[in-house]
């Protein structure tokens, strides 16, 4: 079941605008599109010719997209004369797949923000990008960068796994339990509203008619997942009785395992829950109960079992499995690890200062200062590594991509596939499943390590070690959502929280706070002092970009003496 590295070529790639079709080829030269008729602005056919014309077998689109909505037609699904198409994906982001009827030759259509989601990049920046993250993975591992972030973190993977090392593949039911009862980040609203959990068992926390207004931080850990990596659980994997796994838990809490158990929230509890729980319905995905004496049964990771333990809570173990402790991920996370260090610390084309490695004020991503490299690109580039990491996670629980359909009578729909039809315009868009191959993708389907990752994350948002001042022997201080005033938690969305104040754990060292720079450290983004408080994603997700843009500073200034 070892994964075999494969060979990857450069894609012959253009870079273009989609409104205006001017672009640059992978050499950098300048593109204009080819206009049929007297239009002033391209449409998709035009895109397509102008990349059929430059040989291309990849068109990588920026600017602004048109928006998509069930109803309204796909921007994907055009009249293409002389162009047919296999099936596209039109979900996000997606991909379109043209096939020129005269020379046969096929071309694929993606966006640059799968890759950059930093708003604003033209083609010439998004090709600068791609060539600098490309030089970044080359730097600790002699490869092209794939198709997308997910197939460039498997196969970065597939190189990293010791020679010597096969891992054994996890038992059928045990990867199906898994499925079935494994979250992956959390998300979570804690104000009333429209966007608070009815479930009963979850109560918000801010009350927006008591606190209308207020400050909103920004806070997430530093290339959170790249620490969560360290000597995850694999197969063989052992069984549990409630006995069992009871004992476990009390004699070796740091374990590679996963339990059922059953829990109830302490009469005293005023935070945040701590245990994930599946809603009912499958399409709700995960709550969090934290209403004092609510009860749940669950499956959880042994670390969310022992902070639940730890915070006091009542937690019964019904049964469980037990992992084999192996290094699976640790040279992969290492890898890109060292790659966006390289893009930081000015490892490629003379970067300077570096962005949040604790080179300067370890806030922020403070990218290119003074390297004559553009630092939006490099802040791009950047986070194109970080899509390579989370992809890369999820990838693991991938059993094979679905399949997007279009036709154009609702007769041709299959009657298995109806409950997925999306109508666009006159076209009737519907998903099949791609049922998961043997060989290489077996060889890549590691479920155990994505829920691990996954579960680690959700525990450690609530509590992560922080860079500050301790006795010595005492335990290491933790910071985290559970650390801040609950009357102040706005929000937590994977390895970010929002508050209505800065904490001051989240401050650089230099400034009193627990941020030294390290990766997997919680850090601030950014301050706004004052806000009308968010009652729904949307509304948190805006604040959140003019939160970046404010940056640091003012809470900089405010924690100096």
């Amino acid at each position: 079941m070892r994964p075999v590295p494969w060979t990857v070529r450069p894609v012959p790639t253009v870079w273009l605008d989609f409104t205006t079709g001017t672009g640059v080829t992978d050499s950098g030269a300048r593109v204009t599109p080819r206009l049929t008729g007297r239009r002033k602005r391209p449409t998709l056919v035009d895109l397509l010719d102008t990349a059929h014309n430059l040989s291309a077998e990849r068109i990588m689109l920026t600017g602004k997209l048109p928006a998509v909505a069930p109803g309204q037609p796909h921007w994907l699904i055009a009249e293409t004369p002389s162009w047919t198409s296999p099936g596209h994906w039109l979900s996000t982001p997606p991909t379109g797949r043209f096939t020129h009827e005269v020379t046969g030759r096929s071309l694929e259509v993606r966006t640059a923000a799968e890759w950059f989601p930093a708003e604003g990049l033209d083609p010439d920046q998004a090709r600068q990008a791609w060539v600098l993250t490309t030089e970044a993975i080359k730097g600790v591992e002699d490869m092209e960068l794939l198709k997308s972030p997910a197939a460039t973190g498997a196969q970065l993977w597939a190189r990293s796994l010791p020679r010597t090392l096969d891992p054994e593949p996890l038992p059928a039911d045990v990867a199906e339990l898994l499925h079935r009862t494994s979250g992956q980040h959390r998300i979570e609203h804690l104000t009333t509203g429209p966007a608070a959990c009815g479930c009963g068992a979850c109560r918000p926390l801010v009350d927006l008619q008591e606190t209308p207004h207020g400050g909103f931080a920004y806070v997430d850990g530093r290339f959170m997942y790249a620490s969560l990596c360290r000597e995850l659980g694999s197969g063989p994997v052992t069984r549990l009785t409630a006995q069992q796994g009871q004992e476990l838990l009390e004699s070796d809490p740091y374990a590679r395992a996963r339990y059922r158990v059953r829990f109830t929230v302490p009469e005293w509890w005023d935070h945040v829950g701590v245990l994930p729980v599946a809603h009912e319905e499958v399409s709700a995905g995960w709550h969090y109960p934290n209403v004092p004496g609510a009860s749940a049964e669950t499956w959880a990771d042994g670390v969310e079992v022992k902070l639940a333990h730890d915070n006091g809570w009542d937690v019964q173990v019904l049964e469980g499995l037990r992992f084999t402790k192996a290094r699976l991920l640790d040279t992969w996370a290492d890898r890109l690890k060292r790659a966006r260090e390289r893009l930081a610390a000015g490892g490629i084309d003379g970067a300077g200062t570096g962005d949040d490695t604790g080179t300067g004020t370890g806030t922020g991503e403070h990218v290119g200062a003074g390297d004559g490299v553009d630092p939006l690109v490099r802040a791009a580039a950047v986070a194109a590594v970080r899509a390579i990491l989370i992809q890369g996670i999820g990838a693991f629980a991938s059993r094979g991509r679905e399949t997007t359909r279009v036709v154009w009578s609702a007769r041709e729909v299959p009657a298995e596939a109806a409950a997925t039809v999306v109508r666009h315009g006159e076209a009737f868009v519907y998903r099949t499943p791609s049922r998961q191959a043997g060989g290489q993708a077996a060889a890549l389907y590691r479920p155990e390590l994505a829920a691990q990752v996954w579960a680690r994350g959700r525990a450690r948002v609530l509590e992560c070690p922080a860079a500050l001042p301790h006795r010595p022997g005492a335990p290491r201080p933790v910071v985290g959502a559970l650390q801040v005033d609950p009357a102040q938690l706005l929000a937590i969305n994977g390895d970010a929280i929002y508050t209505t104040s800065v904490p001051a754990w989240s401050l650089p060292t230099a400034h009193g706070g627990g941020d030294d720079g390290a990766v997997g450290r919680m850090r601030l983004q950014g301050w706004l002092p004052s806000v009308k408080l968010p009652a729904t994603a949307a509304e948190r997700n805006v604040l959140r970009g003019k939160t970046e843009a404010a940056g640091v500073k003012a809470a900089l200034r405010g924690s100096l003496p």
